[in-house]
């Protein structure tokens, strides 16, 4: 334990503690979770150091916020490891104002030194945690910015033209134009397989290689199947890209109904051309069935798939958040990370 004047703080595992960290993450976020939902985001993989929870207490050794560190898979340059995925940044809304969150992130981050100091740290945090996390040794690394691919051109083009026929009009052609786009990508020896499973997916991904100079995270089977097929309150779809016979690429995403969106939250593929050739084969599949006006990507600002989304027709949108990196015994920072909506605090 450490104590301060300004608190205390102390580092638990997760068991033992779920009722307390679910009382805490609930009531400090817009949107509660359930122990359901909680056991399945701090499931570890096997191998990796278990999941370590930081708890700020007051002067009765109350609760009053925590952090927590999962080790997550991930190949840094190019062997593979252990990130320290940091998530549940909270603090009672009485006891915020009053410096505690520092206190807090600054024991997490002297732990993780101390015990875990060969394992990266990853955070995607808020404003108010990014400016705390840059105090107590943490770099930005990055930013996260979505594209975004419109399908149903005509509800923006509405409030701009003030005429239903004439939106109506442009967006045929603009439709038109991006299925032509689409074609003109999409090779006539690639085709793309939708499932519910990821099952399809399993060969492939055992093969993955990561070069030297990048963090990515390991999307092994195993990965996949907890991390999509697994979860407790979102359905994921896997679309599998198939060239010549051969399993070049696999795509992740989820549709909400609701909103008439698609996410995707993962792909990977053997080379630019099979991802290009992977996602004008998606939009061509997505254009075909009308379920949705929008598909949305998450990627960090120097991912090497945006060159190939912004040839097919994405529009690049502001940075939604910066991202952090610690490592005490390399240098993170000046690693690519690559990250993308799968790495996201879930």
């Amino acid at each position: 334990m450490n104590a301060s004047p300004n608190g205390s703080c102390t580092a638990t595992a997760f068991q033992g503690f779920e009722a307390e960290i679910l009382r805490l993450r609930n009531s400090n976020r817009e949107h509660g979770e359930t122990l359901d939902y909680l056991k399945w985001r701090y499931q570890s993989t096997a191998g990796a150091p278990d999941p370590r929870v930081y708890w700020l207490l007051d002067a009765a050794e109350r609760p009053i916020g925590m952090a927590s560190a999962i080790f997550r898979p991930y190949s840094i340059n190019a062997i593979a490891g252990y990130v320290a995925v940091i998530g549940d940044i909270s603090i009672d809304k009485e006891w915020r104002g009053r410096g505690l969150g520092r206190t807090l992130l600054q024991f997490m981050t002297a732990d993780l030194d101390r015990e875990h100091a060969g394992h990266p740290g990853l955070v995607i945090p808020t404003e108010s945690a990014r400016r705390t996390l840059a105090r107590v040794g943490w770099a930005t690394a990055g930013s996260l910015a979505p594209l975004i691919y419109v399908l149903e051109p005509s509800i923006y083009l509405r409030p701009l033209v003030r005429s239903e026929l004439v939106a109506r009009g442009l967006a045929r052609a603009v439709q038109s134009g991006t299925r032509l786009l689409a074609r003109a990508f999409a090779s006539p020896e690639g085709s793309l397989t939708i499932a519910d499973s990821p099952r399809a997916a399993r060969e492939f991904l055992l093969g993955q290689q990561t070069p030297r100079g990048v963090v990515q995270r390991i999307l092994s089977p195993e990965t996949l199947e907890w991390r999509y097929a697994q979860h407790p309150r979102a359905k994921f779809q896997f679309a599998t890209y198939l060239r010549s016979g051969s399993t070049n690429g696999v795509l992740v995403f989820e549709e909400r109904a609701l909103e008439r969106s698609c996410t995707i939250c993962d792909l990977v593929a053997c080379s630019k051309r099979d991802l290009r050739d992977m996602l004008a084969h998606f939009i061509l599949d997505v254009l075909s069935q009308s379920r949705v006006i929008s598909v949305r990507l998450l990627l960090d600002d120097r991912h090497p798939a945006r060159d190939c989304l912004l040839v097919l027709g994405f529009v690049p949108r502001p940075a939604e958040a910066a991202f952090q990196v610690h490592w005490l015994a390399g240098d993170a920072q000046s690693l690519q990370w690559r990250i993308s909506q799968g790495d996201k605090d879930t």
